[in-house]
């Protein structure tokens, strides 16, 4: 947990200043999980500041926290021993964090798939035996 809430005060600093980030640190002992969510405004860049060997569910957390997006991890994750590092030199939009987070999931053997409203953290090797919904499009004109 104590990872979790540093990642998070982390991207406050580096989305919205130093004083601001003071004053988040000063309530996030309050804070829920339900209110760390800060979408990030469409073409906001933010400076990635994930520590090197970052654990899984650390990662899970942070991009999490920037897109909004809710993740499913099984118990099957070891909560020790899957760690990547990012590193991205110059400011990013969320859109390219969730991309970096995608392949550095792919990196170690994980993909994430849409499940309702959430997304599901998965092993790749175990992806073919999981029932993915598809929706097939019953507008579009029937083939003859």
């Amino acid at each position: 947990m104590g990872r979790m809430l540093a990642v998070l005060l982390l991207l406050v600093a580096a989305t919205v200043g130093p004083a601001a980030a003071a004053r988040a640190g000063a309530r996030a002992p309050a804070a829920t999980a339900g209110d760390s969510c800060r979408r990030l405004p469409e073409g906001k860049r933010l400076r990635l500041n994930l520590k090197p060997n970052t654990e899984l569910v650390d990662l899970i957390s942070w991009i999490s926290a920037i897109t909004c997006k809710h993740f499913i991890i099984p118990g099957t994750i070891p909560s020790q021993g899957k760690t990547v590092t990012i590193i991205a030199p110059q400011p990013i939009t969320a859109a390219e964090a969730y991309d970096l987070f995608l392949d550095a999931l792919d990196s170690v053997g994980f993909t994430v798939y849409s499940s309702g409203r959430v997304l599901r953290v998965i092993e790749t090797s175990k992806i073919r035996s999981v029932p993915i919904p598809f929706e097939i499009d019953r507008k579009a004109p029937a083939d003859q």
